[in-house]
């Protein structure tokens, strides 16, 4: 069974009405669907509401020019190809046309048999081009969801989330710490829908005031204040058919909690100082760092705004929480922050102070520390204890095995978690005795001395 061959849709602009007609009759029994303009004015109205693959573009024209359409084409239909004519064999108007993207240039009177392997060849690149961009923004998703690095079941559990929320546009509330990634989350969900090609505009909430903040939002007409000398788009109407991401959600102002509910109920809302509404097609995602019930039962988070945004929750959790991805988050930041291309590997002390870290940063305060210590660590093919900062080595690991002790059992004695810190730390430096007395700050005699336990 034979497939039919795709229509290749084609705008021929030219202002000699009779070589229009008959490219368009020619083209047409072809197989080609025509579209034909006698200027630049219904030419662009053409491009606004028809799909097409090339536009065969006149450079001279009675309202404007052949470059002009050309860079109108690549404005309003990125993929589609160009042709250009031109009744003077300008060498330098046909250059400048290839420099400006597009694809060929014929000189009149051209053939149809020319036009017509020219036409093919643009089409072939159109779809080329086509294919490239589908397979980067494939790509595109699938980095997307590997950016949440790790195989711990926490995190497994939000790519799952992610997976099952990006098909839908309901609004979503990211719960976690600072730092573990949340914005990441809400991109994520922006890449994997069908939204992803629009706009991802994001706001925190907690870094402006509230003035500042309603008017980043919704935008102001000029006049609407002292100040306001022109008219202001809010990020809301930039965020039309896109996704909107709103960080740290429970900083706002209640005021301004019921102006987004609004938004979020009816899609529509009025510029400060404006009387008419705008509408909006846009996914909200939501963060917060903050206890929600909290700040509900305190007064200073809406309930009925929770209760909007309680459609889908993805919890992120401390990294102290999945240890078991802190090795992997440190290879892929050892690998980011390579200098030259080249990874540089991190010691088994090293790592065992990043594992046993509190990480009250997360993910964002472990790339800021393996960063720094890529630079501390110069020309070093590894990153050793001494490069992490102070507070991560010197870390009194004795405390923990008190809390974890049972009721009844006697207490360690001081010098017994003095004993027990320095021979954790001897174990972190590999046995090297001159190296833990160095990291502990204390003398060799001294280390000797407590091990043994001399007085």
């Amino acid at each position: 069974m034979e497939t039919s061959s795709p229509i290749i849709r084609i705008l021929i602009v030219d202002d000699e009405h009779h070589l229009v007609e008959a490219f368009g009759k020619k083209l047409s029994k072809e197989g080609m669907k025509v579209f034909t303009a006698l200027n630049g004015r219904d030419a662009i109205a053409i491009m606004k509401q028809e799909d097409l693959d090339i536009g065969i573009f006149d450079i001279k024209l009675p309202d404007t020019d052949g470059i002009e359409l050309l860079g109108r084409l690549r404005e309003i239909q990125p993929a589609a190809e160009a042709i250009m004519l031109t009744g003077y064999g300008s060498v330098d108007t046909a250059l400048r046309s290839m420099k400006l993207g597009a694809y060929d240039y014929l000189t009149k009177p051209c053939k149809l048999s020319e036009l017509h392997a020219v036409i093919l060849k643009a089409y072939e690149k159109k779809q080329l081009k086509e294919t490239n961009i589908i397979l980067k923004e494939h790509l595109q998703r699938v980095e997307a969801h590997d950016r949440f690095v790790g195989e711990s079941r926490e995190i497994k559990e939000v790519k799952r989330f992610i997976s099952l929320v990006s098909a839908s546009n309901v609004p979503v509330l990211v719960l976690g710490e600072t730092g573990t990634g949340k914005e990441l989350v809400a991109r994520a969900i922006h890449d994997l829908s069908t939204r992803s090609v629009r706009p991802f505009v994001a706001i925190n909430a907690s870094c402006l005031q509230e003035n500042i903040l309603e008017s980043e939002l919704f935008g102001y007409r000029k006049g609407a204040f002292t100040g306001a000398q022109a008219d202001k788009v809010g990020l809301l109407q930039i965020a039309d058919k896109g996704t909107f991401f709103v960080d740290e959600v429970a900083d706002m102002s209640p005021p301004i909690q019921a102006k987004l509910l609004r938004v979020l109920e009816t899609s529509v809302f009025r510029k400060l100082g404006d009387t008419k509404e705008i509408t909006v097609d846009v996914r909200f995602i939501f963060a917060t760092n903050k206890s929600i019930e909290e700040e509900m039962e305190a007064g200073r988070f809406r309930k009925d705004l929770f209760y909007r945004l309680n459609t889908f929750i993805i919890t992120v959790p401390p990294i102290r929480n999945r240890k078991d991805d802190i090795s992997i988050l440190a290879e892929y930041f050892m690998e980011k922050h390579g200098r030259g291309g080249r990874k540089k590997a991190i010691s088994r002390e090293a790592m065992d102070l990043l594992i046993n870290y509190s990480w009250p940063g997360n993910v964002r305060e472990l790339a800021n520390v393996l960063e720094r210590a890529v630079l501390i660590s110069a020309d070093r093919v590894e990153i050793v204890s001494g490069d992490l900062p102070r507070n991560m080595v010197q870390s009194p690991p004795a405390l923990e095995k008190i809390e974890k002790h049972e009721l009844g059992r006697d207490m360690l004695r001081l010098e017994n978690m003095e004993k027990e810190h320095i021979e954790r730390v001897l174990k972190l430096a590999g046995g090297n005795k001159s190296k833990a007395a160095r990291l502990l700050g204390i003398s060799r005699k001294k280390l000797y001395q407590t091990i043994e336990g001399e007085s």
